[in-house]
């Protein structure tokens, strides 16, 4: 395969899992990330040793103006950009963000804002596909982060239906993947019962999603 696609939060854990997947592939890869400048530039220099292109994007997805601007800005400096990988997400306890925004900006928001763009964005007769990474397990105290992926989940059906024939939108839903950023890894084995999926099996659940030129409005849970 050759094309670019871009993939948020890609610098760490599941997003550089489906970078590299990809890339090896044979995919160019925007790398977006907000806070890991050296996790990307890693990235980056794996997706160039395995003979792709690497493109570095880094905004913050929770500032709305920032998050429709970027796929213009990408396609008059790289061209078309054939997918977009949703895979950014906020994953804070909810007394963190009383109010659910910060959460419902970067999992819900940013995505409907970055999708639309690359809708928008596709030259006449060129088609092009979107993933979510959506949340089959998410955790009890956490109801800003549920409802934000809750939404995706809706969201990814719908523009399945309005954004066809052009635009794919598929998305992926895994179980437990990572402990979170202050989990133990006995907590989250425990809590996972043993059944954990691996970054690969995720990564290889989207590329394909990307690659299968008939599927659309499919959620692949991973369990």
């Amino acid at each position: 395969m050759t094309g670019w696609i871009l993939i948020t939060g890609a610098a760490k854990r599941i997003g550089r899992a489906i970078a590299l997947d990809l890339a090896a592939q044979g995919w160019n890869i925007i790398v977006h990330y907000h806070h890991s400048a050296a996790e990307a530039q890693e990235v980056a220099e794996e997706i160039r040793k395995l003979g792709r292109e690497a493109c570095l994007a880094e905004i913050d997805l929770a500032n709305p103006k920032l998050a429709e601007k970027l796929i213009p800005s990408l396609a008059e400096e790289l061209g078309m950009i054939d997918a977009l990988v949703n895979n950014a997400a906020l994953f804070e306890r909810d007394a963190d963000d009383p109010d659910g925004s910060r959460h419902w900006a970067v999992n819900a928001d940013a995505p409907r804002l970055l999708s639309k763009a690359f809708r928008a964005h596709l030259p006449p007769r060129e088609k092009g596909v979107i993933v979510n990474l959506l949340d089959a397990t998410p955790p009890p105290h956490f109801a800003a982060y549920t409802r934000s992926k809750q939404f995706l989940a809706e969201m990814t059906l719908n523009m399945a239906k309005s954004f066809a024939p052009r635009v794919r939108v598929n998305g992926v839903a895994p179980a437990f993947v990572l402990p979170g950023p202050r989990q133990s890894e006995e907590a989250f084995r425990k809590m996972a019962g043993g059944k954990i999926v691996t970054p690969q099996q995720v990564a290889e659940a989207v590329r394909r999603l990307i690659e299968t030129p008939t599927l659309t409005g499919e959620i692949a849970t991973l369990v």
